[in-house]
Protein backbone atom coordinates (compact mmCIF):
# COMPACT_ATOMS: atom_id res chain seq x y z
CA UNK A 1 0.00 0.00 0.00
CA UNK A 2 1.29 3.43 -0.86
CA UNK A 3 2.02 6.15 1.30
CA UNK A 4 -0.98 7.58 -0.44
CA UNK A 5 -3.16 5.57 0.19
CA UNK A 6 -2.39 4.69 4.06
CA UNK A 7 -3.16 8.18 4.64
CA UNK A 8 -6.75 8.06 2.62
CA UNK A 9 -7.21 5.01 4.75
CA UNK A 10 -6.56 6.71 7.85
CA UNK A 11 -8.85 9.92 7.36
CA UNK A 12 -11.12 7.45 6.68
CA UNK A 13 -10.93 5.95 9.95
CA UNK A 14 -10.50 9.35 11.59
CA UNK A 15 -13.93 10.62 10.24
CA UNK A 16 -15.73 7.44 10.67
CA UNK A 17 -14.74 7.24 14.22
CA UNK A 18 -15.72 11.38 14.44
CA UNK A 19 -18.88 10.89 13.15
CA UNK A 20 -20.08 7.44 15.10
CA UNK A 21 -19.19 9.87 18.42
CA UNK A 22 -20.70 12.40 16.83
CA UNK A 23 -24.50 10.65 16.66
CA UNK A 24 -23.44 8.95 20.01
CA UNK A 25 -23.54 12.06 21.54
CA UNK A 26 -26.74 13.16 19.62
CA UNK A 27 -28.30 10.04 20.59
CA UNK A 28 -27.71 9.87 24.65
CA UNK A 29 -30.54 11.04 26.54
CA UNK A 30 -29.62 13.68 29.37
CA UNK A 31 -32.16 15.27 31.80
CA UNK A 32 -32.67 18.41 30.56
CA UNK A 33 -33.71 17.21 26.62
CA UNK A 34 -36.00 14.50 29.10
CA UNK A 35 -37.33 16.89 31.56
CA UNK A 36 -39.80 18.95 29.08
CA UNK A 37 -41.26 15.89 27.26
CA UNK A 38 -42.07 14.76 30.34
CA UNK A 39 -43.86 17.77 31.59
CA UNK A 40 -46.11 17.50 28.48
CA UNK A 41 -46.79 14.46 28.85
CA UNK A 42 -47.76 15.45 32.50
CA UNK A 43 -49.57 18.33 31.21
CA UNK A 44 -51.44 16.11 28.88
CA UNK A 45 -52.77 13.59 32.14
CA UNK A 46 -50.32 10.88 30.80
CA UNK A 47 -49.21 10.51 34.19
CA UNK A 48 -47.25 7.29 34.21
CA UNK A 49 -45.45 8.25 30.62
CA UNK A 50 -44.09 11.04 32.62
CA UNK A 51 -43.36 9.22 35.66
CA UNK A 52 -41.19 6.78 33.34
CA UNK A 53 -39.59 9.80 32.03
CA UNK A 54 -38.94 11.81 34.68
CA UNK A 55 -37.04 8.30 36.08
CA UNK A 56 -34.90 8.34 32.77
CA UNK A 57 -33.91 12.09 33.15
CA UNK A 58 -33.01 10.90 37.03
CA UNK A 59 -31.18 8.35 35.52
CA UNK A 60 -28.92 10.72 33.67
CA UNK A 61 -28.32 13.07 36.67
CA UNK A 62 -29.22 11.44 40.06
CA UNK A 63 -28.81 15.12 41.27
CA UNK A 64 -31.68 16.70 39.07
CA UNK A 65 -34.23 18.84 41.06
CA UNK A 66 -36.80 19.42 38.70
CA UNK A 67 -36.22 15.54 37.44
CA UNK A 68 -37.44 14.77 41.07
CA UNK A 69 -40.14 16.97 41.21
CA UNK A 70 -42.03 15.99 38.00
CA UNK A 71 -41.52 12.41 39.22
CA UNK A 72 -43.02 13.35 42.63
CA UNK A 73 -46.37 14.93 41.02
CA UNK A 74 -46.58 12.24 38.27
CA UNK A 75 -46.13 9.56 41.79
CA UNK A 76 -48.89 12.09 43.80
CA UNK A 77 -51.67 11.86 40.80
CA UNK A 78 -50.95 7.95 40.58
CA UNK A 79 -51.97 7.69 44.40
CA UNK A 80 -48.39 6.72 44.94
CA UNK A 81 -47.91 8.72 48.04
CA UNK A 82 -44.51 7.20 49.88
CA UNK A 83 -42.84 7.38 46.72
CA UNK A 84 -43.95 11.33 46.08
CA UNK A 85 -43.36 12.16 49.87
CA UNK A 86 -39.90 10.90 49.20
CA UNK A 87 -39.57 12.80 45.67
CA UNK A 88 -40.83 16.08 46.75
CA UNK A 89 -38.04 16.00 49.63
CA UNK A 90 -35.50 15.04 47.60
CA UNK A 91 -36.86 17.98 44.90
CA UNK A 92 -36.30 20.51 48.03
CA UNK A 93 -33.01 18.97 49.08
CA UNK A 94 -31.40 19.38 45.13
CA UNK A 95 -32.15 23.20 45.17
CA UNK A 96 -35.74 23.65 44.41
CA UNK A 97 -36.56 26.63 46.42
CA UNK A 98 -40.38 26.89 44.49
CA UNK A 99 -43.44 26.85 46.52
CA UNK A 100 -44.51 23.55 43.92
CA UNK A 101 -42.79 20.85 45.95
CA UNK A 102 -43.92 22.49 49.17
CA UNK A 103 -47.34 22.62 48.10
CA UNK A 104 -47.07 18.51 46.82
CA UNK A 105 -46.08 17.81 50.59
CA UNK A 106 -48.74 19.66 51.63
CA UNK A 107 -51.16 17.57 49.41
CA UNK A 108 -49.32 14.04 49.84
CA UNK A 109 -48.93 14.34 53.74
CA UNK A 110 -52.51 14.81 53.58
CA UNK A 111 -53.40 11.90 51.54
CA UNK A 112 -50.90 10.01 53.76
CA UNK A 113 -52.99 11.25 57.43
CA UNK A 114 -50.14 13.42 58.66
CA UNK A 115 -52.18 16.18 59.02
CA UNK A 116 -49.80 17.92 61.48
CA UNK A 117 -47.29 18.03 58.32
CA UNK A 118 -50.17 19.41 55.45
CA UNK A 119 -51.34 22.36 57.78
CA UNK A 120 -47.70 23.43 58.38
CA UNK A 121 -47.04 22.75 54.57
CA UNK A 122 -50.46 24.37 53.34
CA UNK A 123 -49.64 27.37 56.10
CA UNK A 124 -46.16 28.20 54.33
CA UNK A 125 -47.37 28.07 50.68
CA UNK A 126 -50.21 30.52 51.77
CA UNK A 127 -48.30 32.92 53.49
CA UNK A 128 -45.75 33.24 50.41
CA UNK A 129 -48.43 33.51 48.28
CA UNK A 130 -52.48 33.44 48.82
CA UNK A 131 -53.58 32.97 45.09
CA UNK A 132 -51.09 29.91 44.47
CA UNK A 133 -51.26 27.82 41.54
CA UNK A 134 -49.33 25.02 40.02
CA UNK A 135 -48.01 25.98 36.88
CA UNK A 136 -47.98 22.78 35.25
CA UNK A 137 -51.59 21.83 36.65
CA UNK A 138 -53.44 24.95 37.57
CA UNK A 139 -56.53 23.66 38.81
CA UNK A 140 -54.05 22.61 41.69
CA UNK A 141 -54.25 25.93 43.87
CA UNK A 142 -54.64 27.91 46.86
CA UNK A 143 -58.30 26.61 47.07
CA UNK A 144 -56.69 22.80 47.39
CA UNK A 145 -54.96 24.00 50.25
CA UNK A 146 -57.50 25.76 52.43
CA UNK A 147 -59.40 22.43 51.57
CA UNK A 148 -56.63 20.55 52.84
CA UNK A 149 -56.93 23.00 56.06
CA UNK A 150 -60.26 22.58 56.64
CA UNK A 151 -59.91 18.49 56.56
CA UNK A 152 -56.65 18.28 58.55
CA UNK A 153 -57.93 20.81 61.35
CA UNK A 154 -61.32 18.56 61.54
CA UNK A 155 -59.08 15.85 61.02
CA UNK A 156 -56.79 16.92 64.35
CA UNK A 157 -60.26 18.29 66.49
CA UNK A 158 -59.53 22.31 65.70
CA UNK A 159 -63.02 22.54 64.44
CA UNK A 160 -62.95 26.47 64.80
CA UNK A 161 -60.03 26.94 62.40
CA UNK A 162 -61.66 24.04 60.25
CA UNK A 163 -64.63 26.42 59.98
CA UNK A 164 -62.62 29.24 59.35
CA UNK A 165 -60.76 27.29 56.19
CA UNK A 166 -64.48 26.19 54.88
CA UNK A 167 -65.97 30.38 54.99
CA UNK A 168 -63.04 31.10 52.77
CA UNK A 169 -64.30 28.57 50.41
CA UNK A 170 -67.90 29.25 50.32
CA UNK A 171 -68.27 32.60 52.54
CA UNK A 172 -72.13 32.58 52.32
CA UNK A 173 -71.91 29.10 54.55
CA UNK A 174 -72.90 29.82 58.03
CA UNK A 175 -73.18 27.51 61.19
CA UNK A 176 -72.92 27.85 64.57
CA UNK A 177 -71.13 25.11 67.33
CA UNK A 178 -73.89 26.10 69.52
CA UNK A 179 -76.75 26.66 67.73
CA UNK A 180 -78.22 23.30 66.51
CA UNK A 181 -80.90 25.22 64.16
CA UNK A 182 -77.80 25.78 62.05
CA UNK A 183 -76.89 22.01 61.58
CA UNK A 184 -78.01 22.32 58.15
CA UNK A 185 -76.28 22.27 54.35
CA UNK A 186 -78.17 21.40 51.27
CA UNK A 187 -81.57 21.25 52.79
CA UNK A 188 -79.87 18.21 54.84
CA UNK A 189 -79.98 18.26 58.79
CA UNK A 190 -77.33 16.84 61.25
CA UNK A 191 -76.90 15.42 64.72
CA UNK A 192 -73.67 17.59 65.35
CA UNK A 193 -71.74 20.70 64.52
CA UNK A 194 -68.60 18.15 63.31
CA UNK A 195 -71.17 15.93 61.00
CA UNK A 196 -72.55 19.10 59.52
CA UNK A 197 -68.15 20.45 58.87
CA UNK A 198 -67.85 16.95 57.36
CA UNK A 199 -70.48 17.02 55.25
CA UNK A 200 -69.65 20.67 53.72
CA UNK A 201 -65.97 19.33 53.27
CA UNK A 202 -66.92 16.29 51.47
CA UNK A 203 -69.04 18.80 49.52
CA UNK A 204 -66.30 21.32 49.13
CA UNK A 205 -63.99 18.38 47.99
CA UNK A 206 -65.94 17.21 45.29
CA UNK A 207 -66.09 21.05 44.19
CA UNK A 208 -62.17 21.93 44.95
CA UNK A 209 -60.34 18.48 45.42
CA UNK A 210 -57.95 16.84 42.81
Amino acid sequence: MTIGSRIKVGLLCVLVLTFRCSIYEETVPNAESIIPIAWDFFESGEYQTAYVKFDAAIEADSRNSDAYHGRAWSSLLLSDVSDAIRDFNAAVYYGNSSLDPIAGLAIAYQANQQFSSAISKSQTVLSSNSNYYFEHKPLINFRDLHLILAMAYFHTGNLTQSYNQIIILESEISIAQNDSSTWKYNDQSYQSYAETLMAIIDYLDVLYGM
